[in-house]
């Protein structure tokens, strides 16, 4: 009886050793389209709805055998909300799942900004906008659709906040927050 449990479990290890598969990686290209609420923005208004567009550079890791796909990646885009966001950051994406994913992701960057130092409702013209440079954080999930192997489609929601200026500097102290509703398209080589 002790013979048969040994061999049983020789032929199991034996099968699993011989099916198991490698953990891929492929390169991921992928674009962002999105609207921006803003959200806490008092006392002065800084942004306005406005819509933005990101480009993402990644990595993607797939764990076999848990379809579980990890991204580093690089996202660099532009947003007009009444006032001109630019922002590159790295950051990750965690996915569960093969046709329908799932997904939650998070960056920590860079981002500069102009913007009107008397807020969204100054309708003069003559106000000089003003720029600065600061930190900038995104996080946010969504749902990708796996159309083919190598693309997927989805949506997402994401929180945005932009930090730029200092009180101890004589330029403004600004910072920016909004939600960000999107599409996006992921192509994996």
């Amino acid at each position: 009886m002790k013979r048969l449990a040994w061999i049983t479990a020789a032929v199991a290890v034996t099968g699993v050793m011989g099916v198991s598969r490698e953990a891929r990686a492929d390169v991921a290209l992928a674009a962002d389209v999105d609207i921006g609420i803003p959200v806490d923005q008092a006392p002065l208004r800084y942004l306005s709805t406005g819509a933005g567009v990101d480009l993402r550079l990644g990595y993607r890791f797939r764990i076999p055998y848990a379809h579980v796909a990890v991204v580093p990646e690089i996202a660099g885009g532009y947003t007009d909300l009444g006032a001109h966001i630019v922002r590159v950051r790295p950051g990750l994406r965690v996915g569960i799942g093969r046709l329908l994913v799932p997904y939650a992701y998070g960056h920590v960057g860079w981002a500069w900004t102009s913007f009107d130092p008397l807020g969204s409702r100054d309708t003069s013209s003559t106000t000089p906008f003003s720029s600065a440079t600061g930190v900038a954080y995104d996080f946010g999930g969504g749902l990708d659709i796996t159309l083919l192997r190598l693309l997927t489609v989805g949506a997402h929601i994401g929180y945005n906040i932009v930090g730029v200026g200092s009180t101890d500097k004589p330029t403004l102290d600004w910072r920016s927050k909004w939600m960000s509703l999107g599409l996006n398209a992921t192509l994996y080589l």
